[in-house]
């Protein structure tokens, strides 16, 4: 099983040159899943939407799509307020999934909010009810995979850092479950790491951006390769025009112990 991990595409200030390579790369490589972790827009445009919507349709794979802070309307504050997700759910709705392929369980979980009673409102939130219903659906034999925007808790390598509503419960929640993996964005930096907590834990893999929005690293998405319980995470990066990418670690999704030692390889 490889799944292609996208997040921040924000169609309106997209790298067209890295998307166009990207989806070459993602064909040539026959994933067998797309997972978007959310900002597939930059202002929530119609004509954002609809350039996400052509992207996306190139690729004949299942795909699972969540929403982003930057999917609902940016600058129109009382739909904001009313119907954050109604534009987002009229393109993307019918991909909020559940993917399940084989033995592997994709559930995705909305951490966006249209508006919230802080300062930055672009900050995640977690339903807890949400959350429990997205462990709930993943709970069945192989291996269980949530998709949201935002990290639960903020990759401590990351430029921005980013606190989430609920997330260190949700964290907690989430590593005594069942769930072996949480695929998220929103700091436009690839990471992986093991969150623990008490006697369970989880892989934590965010996805960089395909956009101009850059924070210190070049454009970027993941390529995630499960087989026989070993999860492997491999960064592409766009420099030079091209796709490289870096072996950024590989688990085994039981014991959540690093099996291997990172290497790099050009395409």
């Amino acid at each position: 099983m490889k799944i292609a991990h996208f997040a921040d595409l924000h169609f309106g200030r997209e790298d067209r040159k890295a998307l166009e390579a990207a989806s070459d790369l993602v064909q040539a490589l026959g994933v067998d899943a797309i997972v978007i972790a959310g900002d597939l827009t930059q202002r929530g445009k119609r004509e954002e939407f609809e350039a996400a919507q052509i992207w996306l349709s190139q690729f004949q794979v299942p795909v699972l799509c969540v929403p982003g802070n930057h999917d609902t309307p940016l600058l129109n504050l009382p739909a904001r307020a009313a119907d954050a997700f109604g534009r987002y759910d009229r393109y993307f709705g019918g991909l909020s999934g559940p993917l399940d392929i084989g033995d592997i369980s994709i559930r995705g979980l909305n951490t966006a909010r249209g508006w919230q009673a802080r300062m930055n409102w672009a900050e995640g939130r977690v339903d807890l009810d949400d959350l429990d219903s997205a462990i709930g659906a993943a709970d069945r034999d192989g291996l269980r995979i949530i998709a949201c925007h935002h990290p639960f808790l903020s990759p401590a390598k990351a430029s921005l850092q980013t606190v989430t509503k609920r997330g260190e419960e949700a964290s907690r929640r989430v590593a005594e479950s069942p769930v072996q993996i949480i695929m998220t964005g929103h700091v436009h930096t690839p990471h992986a790491e093991v969150i623990r907590d008490g006697s369970g834990g989880y892989i934590a893999i965010t996805a960089g951006t395909l956009s101009t929005r850059l924070r210190a690293q070049p454009p970027a998405f993941n390529i995630v390769s499960i087989h026989d319980g070993i999860a492997a995470l491999n960064v592409q990066s766009f420099r030079d025009g091209r796709f490289h990418e870096s072996a950024q670690g590989c688990w085994d999704t039981t014991s959540l112990e690093p099996i291997s030692t990172p290497r790099v390889v050009s395409i």
